[in-house]
């Protein structure tokens, strides 16, 4: 939470309005109002009256910190398991905050004040039949990216854990948007089975990139964590050389078929770093994108639990077809819920029916896909004002970091840059222990924030 209220546009919007906010607010229990809680743990973070430095019997102790019980039970209370006390992964409570601010802010001025928009960016991904050398571009809409990490063992020596060599940030991006081959990719074109190339590359950049580093292995299907040093620059870091071009001279389109969803009927959202995360594990992406589907995007361990449940079923590799929406009538009870979330009456019955009546699903899809022209020209808007057409360049602002040999148990710590140019300063927080730290460590760091220059 350290990291993502030093971005300026969450503290700009919880923490100078807080006191209004706690004044107006119409929720008459303020521990079940997650707008309350933003603003409570933004006042709590930037007001200062937490850091300073408490003595006791005339020695100077460490400062009292904030403890946000009542933020931890509101951000969790839906979700089995953050809810517990289980050790939880940083990446997949990001993705969850995410969401749940998204839902919260969606009817104030319709979310226009969400500030969750600054890790909203677009993917490009090309897809090219080997045999006749057509493509096809689509894009997707991301708010967080998962990278892959080379595994480079140093030779190995006896009574010391195993090492690894150092891995550079720009090689992790070079494995992200390397060609992947696709068997068996039913060519349009040709008509028969061939086989595809398929990479992913930035269509848009974000404000604040958040990058999960995949360091960790499936051994046994039990994960374990792998020290692997990526070293990432201090300045400057040019990622344009990730941008897609979209459609080039000289190439021609893939067709389209006949069996391409309607417009309004998009294909179901899937978190693609969950979906990357259960590949690593070996699993066919067909059965991870299947599951994630049914567990409604709420994170690799659910996903997970649901492919070892439905290992023996017959059709778990079979690709997932859309649900048709054949019932008549959406649940009243849903679409009043979803309504009061800030979406329009038509298109929550719609997603509804999209969904088979599943509201966590429908939610999803109201979340992640555009709707319609008048939906489009809004997300242009939001666009025109964070355009990210000339800048790509980015600077490291803040890192998650795990301490401990297990990703089943240990500590999570974070580091942030307060401000940007010569004149910023790096610190370190340790739950309520905050100091300077004039050379941050950022090597074995969990999840990244790089914020764009411009």
């Amino acid at each position: 939470m350290q990291c993502v209220f030093g971005i300026d546009r969450f503290r700009d919007r919880y923490f100078p309005s807080a006191a209004d906010h706690f004044l107006t607010c119409s929720q008459l229990h303020p521990a079940k109002c997650m707008l309350c809680q933003l603003h409570k743990l933004a006042n709590g973070l930037w007001s200062g009256r937490y850091a300073v430095l408490e003595t006791e019997n005339g020695e100077t102790r460490h400062q009292r910190g904030i403890s946000p019980a009542h933020f931890k039970a509101m951000v969790a209370r839906d979700h089995p398991e953050f809810a517990s006390m289980r050790q939880q992964d940083a990446f997949e409570f990001l993705q969850h905050l995410n969401k749940q601010i998204d839902i919260a802010e969606r009817p104030v001025e319709g979310g226009a004040l969400n500030p969750t928009s600054v890790f909203d960016f677009t993917t490009e991904e090309r897809l090219q039949c080997t045999k006749c050398s057509r493509v096809r571009y689509t894009t997707q809409k991301s708010s967080l990216l998962s990278l892959p990490v080379a595994k480079r063992p140093l030779a190995a020596v006896e009574g010391v854990p195993q090492e690894f060599e150092p891995v550079q940030l720009a090689e992790c991006f070079d494995m992200m948007t390397a060609d992947e081959t696709v068997d068996g990719y039913m060519c349009p074109s040709c008509e028969q089975p061939t086989t595809a190339k398929k990479s992913t590359r930035f269509a848009t950049f974000p404000k604040v990139l958040a990058v999960q580093v995949r360091r960790f292995e499936f051994v046994n299907w039990v994960p374990q964590k792998l020290e692997i040093p990526v070293q990432v620059p201090q300045g400057p870091i040019e990622l344009g050389a990730y941008r897609g071009q979209g459609l080039q001279l000289g190439e021609e389109a893939l067709p389209e078929t006949d069996d391409q969803p309607p417009t309004d009927a998009q294909p179901e959202p899937v978190d693609e770093s969950v979906v990357a995360q259960l590949e690593s594990m070996g699993f066919p992406r067909v059965r991870c994108v299947k599951a994630v589907k049914k567990t409604g995007n709420t994170g690799a361990e659910s996903a997970m639990n649901w492919i070892f449940e439905h290992m023996d079923d017959a059709d778990i590799d079979a690709p997932d077809s859309e649900p048709q929406g054949t019932a008549a009538v959406a649940d009243p009870a849903a679409v009043e819920q979803l309504m009061a979330m800030g979406f329009p009456q038509a298109r929550v019955e719609r997603e509804l029916l999209q969904s088979d009546g599943d509201a966590n699903r429908a939610l999803d899809r109201l979340l992640n896909l555009s709707d319609d022209v008048t939906m489009d020209n809004v997300a242009a808007a939001t666009d025109s004002k964070d355009d990210s057409a000339s800048c790509s360049q980015y600077e490291l602002t803040g890192f998650v970091s795990h301490k401990g040999s297990s990703v089943h148990c240990g500590h999570y710590v974070a580091t942030v840059r307060h401000g940007l140019g010569p004149d910023s300063a790096w610190f370190f927080f340790n739950d309520a222990r905050v100091v300077a730290q004039p050379e941050p460590q950022s090597e074995q760091a969990y999840v990244y924030f790089f914020t764009r220059n411009d």
